[in-house]
């Protein structure tokens, strides 16, 4: 039984970390890169960075699975926490220049396209599972632990709409 508990953390751990590796070089494609230093201080030009942010965040978490470190469970329940909750808030029009009141402090939709909304929503419910149902037998998620993943999630969530606000 150990045995096979132990093959199915790696089987997991290893599943994220392809899902996370073949996503990063996909949004790492489409990221353009700019030497030019006025680009630098747009919401937009930072805002392109946050789907490859948040792809290498699922490798590390799978990795940290696959070699089954203690704190993979948490760094699962970050992930799924800040995705679940940026698709949330933009659903809910929190983050919608044109349906909140955050219009008055000019803030704008990071708009991700569908397929990454879907893929980023249902591993982020897998990421959740796994993370709080213990599914890898190591160590548990604290309640202090799920608390700052929330909070983690709900800051990395605004945090491109308050960068350098033009």
């Amino acid at each position: 039984m150990q045995r096979f508990n132990l093959a199915k953390t790696k089987m997991v751990g290893g599943a994220l970390s392809i899902i996370g590796l073949v996503l990063s070089v996909f949004f790492a494609a489409q990221t353009s890169v700019s030497i030019r230093l006025e680009t630098w201080f747009s919401q937009e030009y930072w805002a392109q960075f946050m789907p490859l942010v948040l792809t290498i965040w699922l490798l590390v978490a799978g990795m940290l699975a696959a070699f089954e470190r203690p704190n993979a469970n948490f760094t699962l329940a970050l992930f799924g926490h800040t995705i679940s909750e940026q698709i949330m808030f933009g659903w809910l029009g929190l983050t919608n220049i044109s349906t909140s009141f955050f219009d008055l402090f000019g803030l704008k939709n990071i708009n991700l396209p569908d397929y990454a909304i879907l893929w980023f929503f249902g591993l982020s419910l897998i990421s959740l599972c796994i993370a709080y149902s213990n599914v890898l037998n190591l160590r548990r998620v604290s309640r202090s632990e799920a608390l700052i993943g929330i909070a983690t999630g709900v800051v990395v969530s605004f945090l491109p709409h308050f960068l350098l606000l033009s």
